[in-house]
């Protein structure tokens, strides 16, 4: 059977086709891509990159929303004649309405439509690209595979936001976390190099996306805190969105005369990288661009990179140390500037980072601390499609 993964992010949509046994065994990828820059501003082009049965191809097109990235995907799977079987997706916040994977079946598009106020710049993108598939595949099964799950465990005094307790257990207030899909891949990705097993070892871990990115602390396997919070929009600066912000700055927003809706689009849409440089939303192209001395771009860096540093050094004294800290995802595998930036100068706290390993890391996978580092610093690519489908899978086999 194939089994279509969509991995609908903010910026971007990967897929893979895995072509596998009904119980699972030995999965083979028979098609994998993504498109890239979806509905989002940046001097690159939009474009859909893929792989199957061994060539790759890749389209320079318009993906001016995640609807029509998925359209075209499909298109050309159906060029290449891949038939598909089940389609499982990423789906970044199921509230308090999905604590596991789902099938999507009758009123489950009802309950997905509800979790929309949590994620307002994904969970629409993930339903709409639902119902592509639904269009262009009736009758086959389809399932949504929640990014807040993995962080179902963490501490209650994590989860906990400093509201009106009543109010805040009636509103659904509290901390959930996201990319919890990668981070399930990575930890464990991670006990693997290190040599140790998962349960023994103290991770932070960063996601660092071309659209959202988040820092976890992990130890026994569990997460113990993360930086994003009741919304994939709080912790770091991203690459539209403003990340920690005082509260009081949304309120006056609404006093000035601001709609809740215009204020969502201006800290979701048009803040973080996009808003501090006026110039782009992508990290690669504000660092180049500060290097030929774009003030507003150097200062974006700037405080992309503090950011970042913060959540190191509060995960770091949360655990009283860790065994590595690994940089992930699209940024944290292919800017080593970054990695130099926010690695730099933290000795005593154990982290060394070796510049000309790191400068030259392939994306693969790498260590880029120094022999004598106490903490160890690594490059790890996740893989969030290979935990949807052994989710899917699971369920089918149910």
């Amino acid at each position: 059977m194939n089994i279509l993964i969509f991995n609908c992010g903010s910026s971007s949509q990967g897929f893979k086709v895995y072509q596998t046994s009904k119980n699972g065994t030995n999965p083979e990828v028979v098609a994998s891509g993504k498109a890239q820059n979806v509905a989002t501003e940046t001097k690159a082009d939009a474009v859909i990159d893929w792989k199957i049965k061994g060539e790759p191809g890749s389209k320079t097109t318009d993906l001016s929303t995640h609807h029509l990235a998925a359209q075209k995907i499909i298109a050309i799977l159906k060029d290449h004649h891949v038939n598909i079987d089940a389609i499982g997706h990423r789906f970044v916040h199921g509230g308090t309405l999905f604590d596991r994977t789902a099938r999507i079946e009758n009123g489950t598009m009802e309950k997905l439509q509800q979790c929309f106020p949590f994620a307002p710049i994904h969970n629409p993108n993930s339903c709409s690209v639902i119902e592509v598939c639904q269009k262009q595949f009736p009758g086959v099964p389809q399932f949504a595979v929640f990014d807040t799950a993995f962080h179902s465990t963490m501490p209650q005094v994590s989860k906990q936001i400093a509201l009106p307790r009543d109010w805040a257990e009636k509103h659904w207030f509290r901390k959930y976390g996201f990319h919890g899909l990668s981070y399930q891949f990575v930890s464990a990705r991670a006990a693997e190099l290190l040599g140790k097993p998962l349960g023994s070892l103290k991770l932070i871990i960063c996601h660092l996306g071309t659209g959202g990115s988040s820092v976890v602390a992990i130890k026994d396997g569990k997460t113990q805190d993360t930086s994003m919070s009741y919304s994939p929009l709080s912790g770091l600066v991203m690459s539209t969105r403003c990340g920690d912000i005082d509260a009081e700055i949304v309120l006056e927003m609404i006093r000035n005369g601001n709609t809740p809706d215009e204020v969502s689009k201006i800290l979701n849409n048009q803040s973080g990288l996009i808003g501090l440089s006026d110039f782009s939303s992508n990290l690669q192209e504000i660092i180049e661009e500060g290097e030929k001395g774009n003030a507003h771009c150097q200062l974006a860096y700037e405080v992309y990179a503090q950011r970042l540093k913060e959540y190191l050094g509060a995960y770091t004294w949360l655990l009283n140390g860790s065994d590595a800290i690994i940089f992930t995802d699209d940024v944290g595998q292919k800017c080593w500037k970054l990695r130099e930036k926010v690695c730099s100068h933290a000795e005593h706290l154990g982290v060394e980072i070796d510049v000309e390993a790191n400068k030259n890391a392939p994306t693969d996978k790498a260590s880029v601390s120094a022999d004598h580092s106490k903490t160890q610093i690594w490059v790890v690519p996740t893989d969030e499609e290979s935990v949807i489908l052994k989710e899917v899978i699971a369920i089918i086999n149910r």
